[in-house]
């Protein structure tokens, strides 16, 4: 590298075909590409299906095999015993209930210090001998170990998507689909932390969720009927119950009133969400309008006081992750931090007469999902084909809030620090 440290490249040659000598020794061809009609890969980092049936071999295993090569490189061992092609095929492919190893554990001293738990279990969950208990996805297990380096201060989050309510799990599914991985115009790539995407296994939801807020640049909370509609039940008493999105909230707010409260946060970026539209009415299959379908009748009942179960989880919260904020963040009332957010730039998800409904099909995880868990109020296929291409449509002005955030991010960076 530049700087005379260490510089490592990862580089697949596929199923390369080694040339040279014949009489290598049994450990060395442990690390040799084989190609024939039984077996195709390298044995050290072949995967349970590599040895057992090759009709079987999908991108499940190509996840093993960088787990295992992950779990090489950071441990300098290899995960199961390969020392002939019989014992690895007995260590890989024999046992399936067999766990991996914990790359801590064969790890040195001093490297062992730097291998965090999120990490360990990104490469357990690779390398799951059972093809139904490992990654389902490249995005997945990328996501996880994108975590990763956020957990360790070394990456961040582009945009967080809040929602706490029932209603919303799919729009909040489809706009992490559409928006996760898109390049904005001025080539950042967009990386979205949401909870049921981003949690790990064991993971503490609140751990989980100060990860994701306080190392995100914007954050997308989505308003709606199904939202606003506990939070008009606090009345602003001691007696009021500790209210998940209304900490959400104030949470954001409290991070955008003081620039150096030691989160990310530059920009918080509403989304209004409208009802769904009713088969047979103007707009359907695509969500209504946000204010004139009622769904933002509850504001006008939000009480204009401060609810005391919730500011005190707050307060609790900021003071537990050592983040600074302002008094004033601690005296937000319920209905200012709902008009705090109608006084910002929000993205509609309503007015697009010329979109055409996605294509969602019937056997997706969405759909399945849906028809598992519908939504309060109900929404068939159609409108969630509709809602799809309602929320590919804000795209755009999200990226646009994505680049200033980053903008405003670096500006921050560059001013001097006063002594």
């Amino acid at each position: 590298a530049a700087d005379g440290g260490a510089e490592y490249k990862l580089v697949d040659l596929g199923t390369a075909i080694g040339v040279g000598s014949d009489d290598r020794g049994e450990e060395e061809q442990m690390f040799m590409t084989v190609t024939d009609l039984e077996f195709a890969g390298t044995p050290a980092y072949a995967s349970p299906e590599n040895f057992k049936d090759a009709k079987t071999i999908s991108y499940a295993s190509d996840l093993w095999s960088l787990a295992a090569t992950l779990f090489h490189l950071v441990s300098g061992q290899l995960p199961f015993e390969c020392s002939s092609v019989a014992a690895a095929a007995a260590s890989i492919a024999g046992d399936l209930d067999a766990p991996a190893p914990d790359v801590r554990d064969r790890a040195s001293e001093e490297a062992r210090a730097a291998i965090g738990n999120a990490f360990a279990q990104v490469l357990a969950k690779g390398l799951e001998k059972r093809v139904e208990r490992r990654y389902r996805t490249v995005d997945e297990m990328a996501t996880d170990l994108y975590g990763c380096l956020v957990a360790r201060g070394e990456g961040l989050y582009s945009a967080f998507i809040s929602y706490r309510v029932a209603s919303e799990k799919f729009h909040a599914a489809l706009l992490y689909e559409v928006l996760n991985n898109t390049i904005t115009p001025a080539g950042h790539r967009v990386i979205v932390y949401l909870d049921v995407k981003r949690l790990v296994k064991g993971q503490d939801w609140e751990q989980g969720f100060c990860l994701g807020l306080l190392n995100s640049l914007v954050a997308m909370p989505l308003l709606s009927l199904g939202m606003l509609e506990p939070l008009a039940e606090l009345t602003g008493g001691p007696d009021d119950r500790e209210d998940n999105v209304l900490k959400e909230l104030l949470i954001m707010q409290a991070l955008m009133d003081h620039e150096g409260s030691g989160g990310r946060l530059r920009s918080v970026y509403p989304i209004l969400v409208g009802a769904p539209t009713a088969p047979g009415t103007p707009g359907h299959p695509f969500s209504g309008n946000f204010f004139a379908d009622g769904s933002a009748a509850p504001v006008r009942r939000l009480a204009d006081r401060v609810s005391p179960p919730t500011m005190r989880a707050v307060a609790a919260f900021l003071d537990k992750n050592e983040v600074s904020y302002l008094d004033d963040s601690l005296r937000r009332t319920v209905a200012q931090s709902i008009k705090d957010l109608f006084a910002v730039q929000a993205a509609q998800l309503w007015g697009s007469p010329d979109l055409t409904p996605e294509d969602i099909a019937e056997d997706s995880e969405v759909a399945l999902r849906l028809a598992k868990e519908p939504p309060q109020p109900e929404m068939s296929l159609g409108q969630l084909r509709g809602l799809k291409a309602q929320i590919r449509a804000l795209v755009p002005g999200i990226h646009e809030v994505i680049d200033r955030a980053f903008l405003a991010m670096q500006a921050a960076a560059a001013e001097p620090r006063g002594g």
